[in-house]
């Protein structure tokens, strides 16, 4: 069978699985249990799963995995969430269309704490776009910062799929995770123009009643309540950009971080803890089923010939490598409009990063462009995972409302996305620095 029939049924299989409704990891894993039977050997060959599990997670950087996922976990489940909305209100509350503003800005600094776009979304939604619409905002204005705010945390360390992603493609994970820094307050800032541009324009989409003056004592202050917050992020920043330590070692810092946070704020309870341990641990329990399954992709794309097929196929075309990397981006962001970013993960990283390697392209900066790709992909309709959970937790916005909002934000990343193709340093200047 040729290696394009292979990539065929591949992709037609995986369709299936994912249009079932099964879970990504699950859908990955019971066709590598298939592929593998069918195409390696039967029953004999399925022990290979077994040595290829071992080997994909039995790796110090995926130990940030765990404990980036259980420092967000801490700071949500303690509610500290609802302290940082407060200090970003007081700082734009002379504005018109503040709360949108406020969403920006909690969502870049929830992103700093999470690593979740999932949470980060859950959270403003449920918090701020009730009060957005109680005050007259359109469902626009209410929906659509939310929704490109929340997935800052995809990009902004410590991005729990900015690890996944450096493990899945073989790309050093501290380069990667500091290489979101940059591009996720450019992309922040563009959603900070865009809303003030868009009040300007069209005043009724935001109300005038949000806009107060707030004493700059009164901003200073809502500051140095949050500067422990501050404090533990831009720790863990730092310990990485200046090589201090490794991001497994800076997930612990964070881990430490977050429950002195928790102590401060008096937040600290065991029922918090076991819910965030008890949550970590299912996050956990996926993400690592998630590259265990994708090892063994991995393997049966090498065996039936397609990665080395395609990367042959790819370095033989005559075509400028530039224009082969922009159809990679191009395919992957029109996949994302019908798969979550995990499945679109796991199906192009594999095939991918042989042509980035082939291709000579710096992989962190291309990876970051696969971690923009995929925030826009989660924020896309109709599939985008992000609007299925702002839909969730704002049950009064229709999903048309949902789909609408995103639009401007999807333009937006893109926009981002092809700044950092056409300048690199503003991926690459910091992990530079870091070396």
């Amino acid at each position: 069978m040729e290696w394009w029939a292979y990539l065929s049924i591949i992709l037609v299989v995986l369709s299936i699985f994912f249009l079932s409704g099964l879970p990504v990891a699950f859908s990955f894993t019971l066709f590598n249990f298939i592929a593998i039977y069918f195409w390696m050997g039967g029953v004999d060959s399925l022990s290979l799963l077994t040595v290829s599990a071992f080997a994909s997670i039995a790796s110090f950087p995926l130990v940030a995995v765990p404990l980036f996922i259980l420092m967000g976990e801490l700071l949500f489940q303690s509610g500290v969430v609802s302290i940082v909305l407060d200090a970003v209100g007081k700082w734009v509350g002379g504005v018109r269309g503040s709360l949108a503003l406020v969403s920006v800005g909690a969502g870049t600094l929830f992103g700093t704490m999470s690593g979740s776009a999932v949470s980060g979304v859950a959270v403003l939604g449920s918090t701020l776009a009730p009060e957005m619409r109680r005050r007259g905002y359109s469902k626009e204005m209410a929906l659509g910062p939310i929704l490109g705010s929340g997935c800052l945390a995809m990009i902004i360390p410590p991005s729990v799929l900015g690890v996944l992603l450096g493990s899945l493609g073989q790309i050093p994970v501290g380069d990667l995770l500091i290489s979101g820094i940059i591009p996720g307050l450019l992309l922040a800032s563009l959603y900070v123009i865009y809303i003030l541009v868009r009040v300007r324009i069209n005043p009724s989409v935001a109300p005038r009643i949000d806009v107060e003056y707030v004493p700059w004592s009164a901003r200073f202050g809502a500051l140095a309540r949050i500067s422990p917050i501050l404090i533990v992020t831009l720790s863990v920043w730092g310990v990485m950009l200046f090589g201090i330590a490794t991001p497994s070692e800076a997930a612990a810092i964070g881990v430490l971080g977050s429950l002195l946070v928790m102590a401060i704020y008096r937040r600290m309870s065991w029922k918090v803890l076991r819910v965030a341990l008890f949550d970590s641990v299912k996050i956990t329990s996926m993400v690592f089923l998630i590259i265990i399954s994708a090892a063994a992709f991995s393997q049966i794309l090498a065996f039936t010939g397609t990665t080395s097929k395609l990367v042959s196929f790819a370095t033989e075309s005559g075509l400028a490598p530039w224009l082969i990397l922009v159809g990679m981006l191009a395919t992957a962001i029109i996949l994302g409009t019908f798969l979550d970013e995990l499945a679109l993960m796991m199906i192009s990283i594999p095939i991918y990063m042989p042509l980035v390697k082939a291709l000579a392209f710096d992989p962190v900066w291309f990876g970051l462009m696969m971690l923009i790709t995929l925030e826009i992909a989660t924020i896309s309709p109709p599939y985008g995972l992000a609007l299925f959970v702002l839909k969730g937790v704002v049950p009064d916005a229709s999903m048309s409302d949902v789909w609408k909002a995103s639009i401007a934000y999807m333009l937006l990343s893109t926009f981002a996305l092809v700044l950092i193709f056409l300048f690199p340093p503003i991926a690459t200047w910091l992990p530079s620095v870091m070396r």
